[in-house]
């Protein structure tokens, strides 16, 4: 699909699926776009998980060697796949189109500036109960799509998992819908490398 082409679908509503690195998505992409990175072990999986079946969606994949695979994963995880973006984000700027980034949080900023952010922790409730940042609010990534968003009182949310693959959707789908948000990065595994402190126990 032309540049022009993913812009009138994206006006109409579709989806934009991004399966580039978390880097180059973070750094520039399709105002709106959810990330869900490629892999080809599990793509197909993590899709089902987090967006519903039938969702019409446009794949944005790159290098140009990933796209026929992302687009046939996609499709098997029960996506309505439209097409793909036709020459990556590179025909896209040059098209007159406009790019938004993901803001990136690192574990020691959001320790050092941890009152200034609702963390909403995405992971699963046993992986929440044996450890958790003080304070969370728990959203499970599979309930995103669907699942009402905590209420942040005018602080930006900082978005949470183990690494960073499911915070990347959720913080995604959030700024997507017009909620400021930010992925931090590393996640609980950085978190516990740096030593910094876990409460532990069941979300309310």
């Amino acid at each position: 699909m032309t540049p022009a082409e993913v812009r009138a679908a994206m006006d109409a509503k579709v989806v934009v699926v991004d399966t580039r690195p978390l880097v180059p998505f973070a750094a520039a992409h399709l105002p709106g776009a959810l990330h869900i990175e490629f892999n080809l072990a599990d793509l197909a999986d993590r899709a089902e998980l987090l967006v519903p079946k039938g969702v019409q969606v446009i794949v944005h994949a790159e290098p140009e060697g990933t796209v026929a695979a992302s687009v046939g994963l996609l499709g098997d995880a029960g996506l309505h796949v439209l097409g793909d973006l036709e020459g990556g984000l590179g025909a896209w700027q040059a098209a007159g189109q406009p790019v938004e980034p993901l803001p990136l949080i690192a574990t020691d900023r959001l320790w050092a500036e941890l009152d200034r952010y609702l963390v909403l922790d995405v992971r699963e409730p046993y992986e929440f109960r044996h450890g958790h940042l003080s304070g969370a609010q728990l959203l499970p990534s599979g309930d995103a799509w669907t699942g009402a968003t905590p209420a942040a009182h005018g602080r930006p949310i900082a978005v949470f998992c183990s690494g960073h693959a499911r915070a990347a959707f959720v913080a995604s789908l959030l700024l997507a819908r017009g909620t400021e948000a930010a992925l931090v990065t590393g996640g609980m595994y950085e978190w516990l490398q740096h030593g910094y402190p876990v409460a532990k126990g069941a979300a309310p």
